[in-house]
């Protein structure tokens, strides 16, 4: 049973990487717009933070007083603070990703 079940999963490895071999250079293709797709949505949280600071400085100076702007104004913080841990979180993840396929990258690179 076990032997059946080893050559089945043989099969299907082989398969994966007929496709992997056949389709080699759109993977990668595909793989690198995949990492480089971290460091722009990053980059767009960190314009969305900046846009959000502007407009809480904005409403201090401009906006409704008491309460409401208060929550107003904190609510503008709580959207800025988010959006600056995701493109942290997200800066990071496109370095590891980089560094983890950077040799790929370069091979390929090599190839074009």
């Amino acid at each position: 049973m076990s032997n059946s079940r080893d050559e089945n999963d043989l099969n299907q490895l082989s398969d994966i990487y007929d496709t992997l071999r056949a389709d080699a250079r759109e993977i990668i293709h595909d793989l690198q717009g995949g990492v480089t797709m971290w460091r722009e949505a990053a980059g767009a949280n960190i314009a969305v933070a900046g846009f959000v600071i502007v407009l809480m400085l904005t409403t201090v100076t401009f906006g409704p007083v008491g309460t409401e702007g208060l929550i107003l104004r904190l609510a503008y913080l709580a959207v800025a603070i988010a959006s600056i841990y995701y493109a942290v979180i997200g800066f990071k993840k496109y370095s590891q990703l980089r560094r983890k396929y950077s040799g790929l990258f370069a091979k390929a690179k090599k190839l074009e």
